[in-house]
């Protein structure tokens, strides 16, 4: 299904940046001698396989939003899944889980660097690979949590396509009966449909706001920590420090704006059966797909060390080319001898 340009290439491009940003990253951060990471490469590894995983499913289910009246839905816009079966059901649940997988991700990252000021010795003796372990399993709860409740509370019963069939009609020409599709319907419909609806959104709600709620508590105890005029780290390591949550901070903002706003505004506005307009839709389905892609840049732009080492390679590259493009032309030049 075709919806606009934008919806087609924007998730694509952005999924491809991502394949090269990442790897770029992670090969940049291993390889620096100057700020001895340690262990905390192994967390950077992890994020950047998971921002790839989910640019790869960003590539494979290209997701849409549409909001009738007091429903919302999320459903696969093109590929090979768009047309309706009980797997392309899950694969759509388990697309949307990995807008809470990046908050796990992200709760990983901050509670390093909170035992990292608090507790170091606890770090150092446990986390490799205890810790590592535990945040990928982490993870997979998200995953699997966000995965069953969009599954059997928010999948798309026949009673909830109908009642937005006509729009899917109108604004797609699809018949939403054969679409792999999530509908959530607050009111106008079934008892079963509306209390699964109500159900399932509350319980992704509540773990998404709680993730939030953590994010904010290790932010907020970690920058109190680091500006504390009593630390006893040297200066160096507190500004590394600080520089890292700086980037941890603007890494949690990305999913916050792109991922989770977008989801809240389209869960919610259908209660009050609030129209914003079709570019918020199409908005929410396109910003989803970007945080994989904007996600490392941080990282590079607070730390001047990678920041450097990333203008380096790029320049070494550009002089390679340019370097290997004279060297064949002269090469071709005809001697006079």
């Amino acid at each position: 299904m075709y919806i606009n340009l934008a919806q087609f290439l924007i998730p694509k491009i952005t999924s491809i940046c991502s394949f090269l940003i990442n790897p770029f990253t992670v090969f940049i951060v291993w390889n620096d001698k100057k700020l001895q990471l340690g262990n905390y490469r192994y967390l950077l590894l992890y994020f950047a396989i998971f921002n790839m995983c989910t640019s790869l499913m960003d590539m494979l289910v290209p997701m849409c939003v549409l909001n009738y009246r007091y429903a919302f839905s999320v459903f696969i816009s093109d590929g090979f899944f768009e047309q309706f079966s009980e797997f392309n059901q899950i694969l759509i649940a388990f697309r949307c889980s990995f807008i809470s997988g990046a908050y796990a991700v992200l709760h990983a990252h901050f509670l390093y660097r909170f035992f990292v000021l608090f507790n170091n010795q606890f770090l150092t003796t446990y986390f490799m690979p205890y810790g590592l372990f535990t945040a990928i399993l982490y993870c997979f709860f998200h995953i699997v949590y966000w995965t069953i409740y969009c599954y059997y509370y928010c999948g798309g019963d026949y009673s909830r396509r109908l009642y937005i069939r006509e729009s899917m009609f109108e604004h797609h020409g699809k018949d939403v009966i054969n679409m792999t599709i999530i509908i959530v319907q607050y009111f106008e419909g079934t008892p079963e449909a509306m209390y699964k609806s109500r159900f399932g959104i509350t319980c992704l709600s509540v773990l998404s706001f709680i993730s939030l709620a953590l994010i904010f508590y290790f932010g907020y105890k970690i920058w109190y920590r680091l500006s504390k005029q009593s630390s006893d780290m040297s200066e160096k390591t507190k500004k590394l420090q600080t520089q890292l949550v700086k980037a941890l901070i603007v890494q949690a903002a990305i999913p916050t704006c792109v991922s989770f706003a977008p989801c809240i505004l389209s869960w919610y506005q259908p209660i009050f059966a609030l129209n914003f307009g079709r570019w918020l839709q199409f908005a929410a389905g396109i910003a989803v797909s970007t945080f994989p892609a904007l996600d490392p840049l941080a990282l590079i732009y607070f730390v001047p060390t990678l920041r450097n080492r990333f203008t380096d390679t790029i320049m070494f590259f550009k002089f390679s080319k340019k370097y290997q493009t004279s060297t064949s032309r002269i090469s071709t030049v005809p001697s006079t001898a």
